[in-house]
């Protein structure tokens, strides 16, 4: 009981701080406020109950920090791609690469294949499996991404290995 109620206090807090820092705190709609954040706490404990499961300031401290470099590599590659497509000559070459994939299957390793798709200048094309083939099937293991770059410069296999390793620092997942 104390879990849910510890549960319900914080996420009613960190959704009202979100409904102040959206809407500017007006009076005028304090009661949408109150009645949207109850519901949106309600919900959330509908969705994703509490659970025993321990608090790691370590994984906080790493999503935190996957957070800033994903926005930083966001807004570099994004001027990046900007200049390479308003220059005289368009520096874009447009490539396919391979590179490993490490994190095992599950929300650590969806969340990089998100990740690296909002990445200007590099996605994710599909992943392969050991023999060479696309990984269609669910249960196919995969072993490899196949990312389409707008230029080998842009050094996606790097970006993408970096990316797994804070992905896996964030959600406390081993990877070779």
């Amino acid at each position: 009981m104390v879990r849910w109620s510890v549960a319900a206090v914080v996420r009613a807090l960190v959704l009202g701080l979100v409904w102040v820092a959206l809407s500017g705190a007006e009076a005028d709609y304090a009661l949408y406020g109150l009645v949207g954040v109850a519901a949106a706490t309600a919900l959330s404990l509908a969705l994703l109950p509490p659970t025993r499961r321990r608090f790691r300031v370590r994984r906080l401290w790493f999503s935190v920090i996957l957070a800033g470099w994903f926005l930083g590599k966001s807004v570099a590659g994004a001027a990046d791609v900007a200049r390479r497509a308003l220059a005289i000559r368009p520096d874009i070459e447009p490539a396919v690469v391979s590179a490993s994939l490490s994190l095992p299957p599950g929300p650590a390793r969806q969340l990089a294949l998100l990740m690296m798709n909002l990445m200007p200048g590099s996605m994710v094309q599909r992943e392969v499996t050991a023999s060479g083939q696309p990984a269609d099937d669910a249960d196919a293991i995969t072993m490899s991404v196949e990312l389409h770059t707008l230029s080998r410069s842009l050094r996606p296999a790097e970006q993408w290995d970096s990316l797994q390793r804070r992905v896996a620092a964030a959600f406390d997942v081993d990877v070779p």
